[in-house]
């Protein structure tokens, strides 16, 4: 049971009822962040030695596979995560995390994740937000409160733009949160695939671990989405860690295949 949680039933009753604050809120007033994995984050940064007490946390599931994934929202990872683990490891902690809590783990097993082109996935994350979650995730409560007034892209442009990482909800936050060091921008993760990009390469990586075709099960249905060229502009800024990162993937795909292509001769 989570600190939070603990905290909420302990609360007393009010005029002989029973109440339950959302355990979100209870989370921002003790450790300054709604969502309990951004609270073992930021103790990575601040209490480092101490991380190894969470060492149980890592799943049993993640721990037989030697595989770690970090799980990315609006980039399939709701599928992927069911397929090597089954049901209960819905997680969006960062590969700090991983490394923090158990440094051998991290440093033996496999690590990987999965990226998406930033404008497809911003406009997932709109479509998510205006929706309120989809049937198999709901937006927090916190977060359909705090969106409740957006209409628009510009206006969800404005919410993003005015906040930190910890004030976001997991789906507005950039990609490269999850798999960067947070100082020089290098991935910690061992190996990368760009959604839509690298279907054949993720196919082979998950093979040895007896994973077929992947069900997309947190798909949100959603309109296009035409981005004027100010809007562009504006998620360049806001993502540009992220067309970096996907970028460096890219590169580093197009140098394998030439490598190839050079021994084949």
């Amino acid at each position: 049971m989570t600190l939070s949680l603990v905290l909420t039933f302990a609360l007393a009753d009010v005029a002989g009822r029973r109440f339950l604050p959302d355990p979100k809120r209870i989370n921002r007033a003790l450790f300054g962040a709604w969502y309990e994995e951004d609270i073992y984050d930021n103790f990575c940064a601040a209490l480092p030695c101490a991380m190894g007490l969470f060492r149980h946390r890592i799943p049993a599931a993640m721990r037989a596979k030697g595989l770690i994934f970090v799980h990315v929202p609006r980039v399939a990872g709701t599928s992927i995560t069911r397929a090597l683990y089954g049901e209960g490891c819905i997680h969006h902690h960062s590969m700090r995390y991983y490394r923090a809590v158990d440094p051998a783990f991290a440093q033996s097993a496999g690590s990987f994740a999965v990226l998406r082109d930033p404008f497809a996935r911003f406009a997932s994350a709109y479509a998510f937000i205006r929706a309120g979650g989809t049937a198999l995730s709901s937006l927090s409560t916190v977060f359909l409160e705090q969106t409740a007034d957006i209409a628009s892209v510009d206006d969800y442009l404005c919410f993003l733009e005015g906040r930190g990482a910890l004030d976001l909800d997991f789906v507005m936050r950039p990609q490269s949160w999850f798999v960067c060091d947070p100082v020089t921008g290098a991935s910690l993760v061992k190996d990368l695939f760009i959604l839509g990009e690298d279907g054949g390469a993720l196919a082979a990586y998950l093979a040895p671990h007896k994973i077929g075709r992947l069900p997309w099960n947190n798909r949100a249905p959603r309109p296009p989405l035409a981005l004027n060229a100010g809007q562009r502009r504006r998620v360049e800024r806001l993502y540009e860690g992220d067309f970096a990162l996907i970028e460096s993937v890219r590169r580093a795909s197009r140098d394998r295949f030439r490598g190839a292509a050079i021994a084949a001769e």
